[in-house]
């Protein structure tokens, strides 16, 4: 009966999993279809291409700043650009006479607005003839300025503010709406950290028993999961991972049984939890991204209570468990987990950024407190049969990757 309420609760678990993977996929693969009826929404590799160039600008970006200076940096857009011959008018279906055909990106662009083989044919209202031109146009401008520019892609005229950058080094640009910034920024690729996280539960009824066998309450830290994290990008702002962490104590100490004999009793008590991670990214600024998810998964809290009567001896090991004090005694409660959670990042290094996370740890247990006999569970009432892993979860940790 046990190992079928068992075998029902997993399918459960797996089936619940399934829709959220299903619900928090769908805006991804959703903006991969959209990708084939509108340029301006990446597909996922190009947004891998996308996060990974902006990473490796990162790394250049304090020698770029140390070799050249905003006094001999030339204005640029960013791209490329060359000359319309007649065969690119041709296979572009480009029926004008004037205007630039745009190339690839430079690999120090960060704001890739335009895409390969768009055609740039006015600026300010002001018709661009061929490169001299446009070049002519650019050098009347200062970077950091907007420049309002019109271009022709797949038979389509589309219009959109472009920043002037610097042709030789990165550029701190105007401050931007966070619509603007969001529809420019990669949200990174993923990554990986070690992740100690407080859980404030309430341990009194838990600690009002082992108050009664002699033992002390369970010390803080024992409220503090030691674990890992990862998370890896599945399109469009949205990543999947998961988490995993763990808790420990250990308490010793000697009750008088009757006056003649005095008992040694030890403590050990572990906790774990982890599950799979659902989150969404919004990139706030250069240094900065937010995230709100969920996890789902399952947890447990374990004790093991032995009582020693002096020395065990082969002799009188039959007679042990009736004849004397020596006692063995394992107590678990297994919880089904969700913990929704809000975090920050800042960036500090390319790769290395400072997490701070918040969330509410909700659990549920079905079958309660179980001691544990030849492997087999059974179920009990006490001790601490109010005890849960409620409470709200607080992170500071290190996070490698983007």
């Amino acid at each position: 009966m046990t190992q079928k309420l068992i075998q029902n609760l997993i399918h459960f678990l797996v089936a619940l999993l399934s829709l959220f993977m299903i619900s928090f996929l769908r805006p991804a693969f959703a903006g991969i279809d959209a990708d084939k009826k509108h340029s301006d929404n990446p597909n996922l590799g190009e947004q891998y291409k996308s996060a990974a160039k902006e990473l490796a600008l990162w790394f250049k970006k304090e020698e770029s700043e140390k070799k050249y200076s905003a006094e001999s940096a030339e204005p640029d857009l960013g791209f490329y650009i060359e000359n319309i011959s007649f065969k690119d008018a041709y296979d572009l279906n480009y029926t004008a006479n004037y205007g630039i055909l745009v190339g690839s990106s430079r690999d120090w662009n960060i704001d890739g607005q335009l895409n390969k083989d768009d055609i740039i044919f006015e600026i300010n209202g002001i018709r661009v003839k061929h490169r001299s031109h446009f070049e002519n146009m650019l050098r009347e401008k200062a970077i950091g300025d907007t420049i309002n520019v019109k271009y022709f892609r797949d038979g389509q005229i589309f219009q959109k503010p472009l920043y002037i950058q610097s042709k030789q080094s990165s550029w701190d640009f105007p401050k931007r709406s966070l619509s603007e910034i969001k529809s420019q920024r990669g949200c990174g690729l993923g990554g990986a950290a070690y992740k100690p996280m407080y859980l404030s539960v309430d341990q009194t009824t838990l600690n009002n028993t082992l108050n009664s066998l002699g033992f002390n309450d369970l010390n803080n830290m024992s409220a503090v999961y030691h674990g890992f994290d990862f998370q890896g990008l599945v399109g469009n702002g949205y990543f999947v991972g998961g988490f995993g962490g763990w808790s420990k104590e250990r308490q010793n100490t000697q009750i008088n049984i009757d006056q003649d004999h005095l008992v040694s009793r030890n403590m050990k008590y572990r906790s774990g939890l982890g599950g799979v991670n659902f989150d969404k990214r919004y990139r706030l600024a250069d240094r900065w991204i937010l995230s709100s998810g969920l996890m789902i998964g399952g947890g447990g809290t374990q004790f093991e209570i032995d009582q020693l009567d002096g020395d065990i001896k082969w002799n009188q090991m039959d007679v042990d468990s009736v004849g004397s004090y020596n006692d063995y005694l394992k107590l678990k409660k297994n919880f089904f987990l969700v913990q929704p959670r809000v975090a920050l990042m800042y960036r500090v290094l390319p790769v290395f950024w400072i997490k701070l996370e918040a969330g509410y740890m909700l659990s549920y247990s079905k079958n309660g407190w179980q001691t544990i006999v030849n492997d087999q569970k059974y179920d009990i009432t006490d001790p601490a049969k109010d005890t849960s892993l409620n409470g709200l979860t607080i992170s500071i940790s290190p996070w490698f990757g983007f």
